[in-house]
C-alpha cells in the first residue's frame, strides 16, 4: 500500500515507546510487520517451551522428592499457556492482541520460575535464578515483543522477584544485591538491543515506503503522458490486449477510437507551443467529461488521442459515443478564445473488436486508417474500419 509522501516526510517516533506519532502510520506499520511478528512469535514460543522443559533436568539435582510433583505441575501450567498462545497465533485474535498474549506468556514463565524457586533450598536458587535472565533475553530478542512491552514484562518480573525473595523469604542483602545487579544488567542490555532493533525496523519501513512511492511515480511517468497525465501508447496497448481477451471470453464487443485534431497545427504555428499545450490539456479534459469509468483515454503523441471503449456492443453505440466526443469540441475552447481563434474539430476512426487474430497494434492501425479516410474526405467526422 502506498503512503502519502507528506505523511512519510513528517513521520516521527515517540522517544520512549517508539510508536509513530501519526496514528494512521502506526496502524500501517503494525499491519506491515504482522507476518514477521507471527513467524518470530511462533518460533520464540516453541524455543521457549523447549528451553523451559529442558530446564527440568535441574529438578533431579535440587528439588526434594516431596516437591517434585508441585514443581512439575507449575512447569506444565506454564507450558500449557505457551502452547495455547502458539495455537491462538493462527487465529485472527492474535493480530489484535499479540503483544498482550506474548507478554502474558513471558510474565507467567517468570512467575512459574519464582514458584519453583520457592520450593528450593537457598543454596539451589542460584541455578534457577539464571533462568530469569534467560527469560529477560527471550522477551527482548526472541519473543516478538515490542521494546515497550518487553521492558514492561522484564521490570515487572524484577519487582516480583524482589518482593518474594527480599521481602517474604528474607534472603541475605548481599545475595539479593548480587542477583539484582545481574538482572538489571540483563534488562539494560536486552532493552538497548530491542530498542535499537525496533527503531531500525521502523526506519527501514519508512525507507521501503519511500522507495515504493518513488517506484510508483517512475512507473506512472513511464506509462503516462507528462502534459495531460493520460495513459501513453505503451499502457494503451496493454489495456487493449486485456480488453481483447476479456471481450473474447465474455462475448462482448469493444471499440477503439483514433482521434486526430483538425486545425491544430495553425494554432501551434500562430500562437506558439505554450498555447498549443493549453489546447491539448483542455481537449483531454473535455473528452474525460464523456468517458465512462471502464473506458481509457490515451494520448498517442502530438494532437492524436485514442479511446478504448469497453462493452460498447454495437457499431451504432460506438458512433454515438464518437459524436459525443465531437460535440465536446464544438463548444469554444477557453484556452484560445482570447486569440479570437475558431475552436478545433477532430477526425475519428473507429475499429470494432474482437475479430480473428486481433492485436492491440492492429486495432490501433485499423482505427488510424479509418481516421485518415475522414481526413481525406471532409474532416470533422467519423469513419468505421472495415473488418475483413
Amino acid at each position: 500500500m502506498l503512503i502519502s509522501r507528506d505523511i512519510l516526510r513528517s513521520a516521527s517516533l515517540h522517544p520512549w515507546s517508539l510508536s509513530f506519532i501519526n496514528k494512521r502510520l502506526e496502524t500501517l506499520y503494525l499491519h506491515y510487520l504482522m507476518p514477521s511478528v507471527k513467524s518470530q512469535a511462533r518460533m520464540g514460543l516453541l524455543l521457549g517451551a523447549v528451553m523451559y522443559g529442558l530446564y527440568g533436568f535441574l529438578d533431579v539435582l535440587f528439588v526434594t522428592p516431596e516437591a517434585v510433583i508441585k514443581v512439575w505441575y507449575v512447569r506444565t501450567m506454564v507450558l500449557m499457556i505457551g502452547f495455547a498462545v502458539f495455537a491462538i497465533s493462527f487465529t485472527k485474535k492474535f493480530t489484535r492482541y499479540h503483544q498482550q498474549l506474548i507478554g502474558i506468556t513471558g510474565l507467567f514463565a517468570g512467575i512459574g520460575l519464582f514458584a519453583k524457586m520457592s520450593y528450593l533450598p537457598p543454596n539451589a536458587i542460584n541455578f534457577y535464578y539464571a533462568g530469569l535472565i534467560i527469560i529477560t533475553f527471550w522477551c527482548h530478542t526472541f519473543s516478538g515483543l515490542r521494546f515497550v512491552y518487553a521492558t514492561g514484562v522484564s521490570v515487572l518480573l524484577l519487582l516480583i522477584f524482589n518482593m518474594l525473595f527480599w521481602g517474604l523469604r528474607d534472603m541475605p542483602s548481599l545475595d539479593m544485591t548480587s542477583y539484582d545487579f545481574f538482572i538489571i544488567s540483563a534488562n539494560i542490555i536486552g532493552a538497548f538491543a530491542s530498542y535499537m532493533n525496533e527503531k531500525q525496523s521502523r526506519q527501514l519501513f519508512l525507507r521501503e515506503k519511500e522507495l515504493d512511492n518513488e517506484r510508483y511515480l517512475q512507473q506512472e511517468r513511464a506509462l503516462h503522458d507528462r502534459l495531460t497525465g493520460l495513459p501513453n501508447r505503451e499502457l494503451l496497448h496493454d489495456r487493449i490486449e486485456q480488453a481483447i481477451h476479456y471481450a473474447a471470453r465474455n462475448s462482448q464487443v469493444c471499440a477503439g477510437l483514433f482521434i486526430d485534431l483538425d486545425k491544430f497545427k495553425p494554432i501551434n504555428d500562430t500562437y506558439g507551443h505554450a498555447v498549443g499545450d493549453m489546447v491539448l490539456k483542455e481537449v483531454s479534459s473535455r473528452f474525460k467529461n464523456v468517458m465512462r469509468e471502464a473506458d481509457t483515454l490515451a494520448r498517442l503523441g502530438g494532437d492524436e488521442f485514442f479511446v478504448l471503449a469497453k462493452d460498447i456492443q454495437t457499431q451504432e453505440e460506438a458512433e454515438a459515443f464518437a459524436h459525443k466526443l465531437l460535440q465536446q469540441l464544438r463548444i469554444p475552447l477557453t484556452s484560445i478564445n482570447a486569440f479570437n481563434s475558431n475552436s478545433v474539430s477532430a477526425s475519428i476512426g473507429i475499429c470494432m473488436f474482437p475479430y480473428p487474430h486481433a492485436t492491440a497494434i492492429d486495432v490501433v492501425r485499423r482505427a488510424d486508417q479509418a481516421m485518415y479516410h475522414v481526413k481525406r474526405m471532409s474532416k470533422d467526422g467519423i469513419a468505421v474500419a472495415a473488418i475483413d
